[in-house]
């Protein structure tokens, strides 16, 4: 797999459970993009079928993917890609995994590939925190190369405008709210301005930022009293593939809601299920906030 986004947490009124939780999709290496849905909880399967059944998990619903620098989901369907001459693209997928490899199926009247910015092909990393609840911005966070990290927030539905004035409304845009983020082997958005980054020795850190992005490149505004920086995990270095988003789910044994759920995919391309219900307290162990069953067992092969 080139790519695995998380796409789910769409927009939803006050007291209505967040749409399309556990809905992911995989670009394979001919660019094929692929569906997913899991229902589960994290019961050990390593077949896949348990918690993928009757949700057309694994059909082909585009193509055309593979060139993409950058791929990661922005909530509610919604796939920003970064091709390699720097042209932020925007898609919206709003069908069910039905299958349609020529992508016409899902896309239809979404804007799909209109570009919406440009000049994003010299990040490190891109990642988001997604639309999701009310909210009806996309914040997208980027490391340049030396490890600056920058804040842009988008509020268009694809509207095409190269010059990316159109979508990215107010001042702030492109500001550096943080420093030091190199040497992360993956860094991946998980909903509510959390995001988590992982360390070359697999070390896994929580990062929260809840600024608008205001100019700040000590990186302390935004980022006070949000335990950023913690460690909350380890033996995450031979992961692959790093992603997830919020959930409204309780637990198998009474875990409170919302919740964070993350997928990662290990080096021998086995699918594992995490539950994460901590707010980045200090805890290299990872017993403190993945709380309930079944962390870390295999719910899926060949991603």
């Amino acid at each position: 797999m080139r790519h695995i986004l998380y796409t789910g947490n769409g927009t939803a009124p006050p007291g209505v459970a967040r749409p399309h939780v556990g809905r992911f999709f995989t670009v394979e290496d001919d660019g094929a993009l692929r569906y997913f849905r899991y229902d589960g909880f994290g019961e050990q399967d390593p077949t896949g079928a348990n918690g993928f059944v009757g949700n057309n998990s694994g059909n082909q619903i585009g193509r055309g993917f593979d060139h993409f620098l950058h791929v990661a989901g922005g909530g509610n369907g919604i796939i920003l890609a970064v091709a390699p001459n720097g042209d932020l693209t925007w898609f919206r997928y709003t069908g069910a995994g039905e299958h349609d490899p020529s992508g016409t199926n899902g896309f239809v009247e979404n804007n799909p590939a209109n570009v919406i910015g440009n000049g994003f092909h010299t990040f490190r990393h891109l990642f988001v925190s997604p639309r999701e609840g009310q909210t009806t911005a996309t914040t997208i966070f980027a490391v340049a190369e030396n490890g600056d990290l920058l804040w842009f927030r988008y509020e268009g539905h694809g509207e095409h405008d190269p010059t990316g004035v159109r979508g990215f409304p107010g001042p702030n845009q492109g500001n550096q709210i943080g420093n030091g983020f190199l040497g992360f082997r993956r860094i991946v958005g998980v909903g509510d301005g959390a995001f988590l980054a992982v360390r070359d020795n697999g070390d896994l850190l929580w990062f929260r930022y809840t600024g608008n992005g205001e100019l700040d490149p000590s990186g302390a505004n935004g980022f006070v009293e949000n335990n950023s920086g913690n460690q909350i995990g380890n033996g995450f270095g031979t992961v692959r593939h790093l992603f997830g988003g919020m959930t409204d789910r309780a637990g198998l044994e009474g875990q409170p809601a919302p919740a964070r759920v993350f997928y990662f995919v290990d080096a021998n391309g086995d699918l594992r299920w995490l539950r994460y219900g901590g707010n980045g307290e200090q805890d290299p162990t990872g017993a403190s906030g993945f709380d309930g069953p079944n962390q870390g067992n295999q719910i899926g092969n060949g991603f």
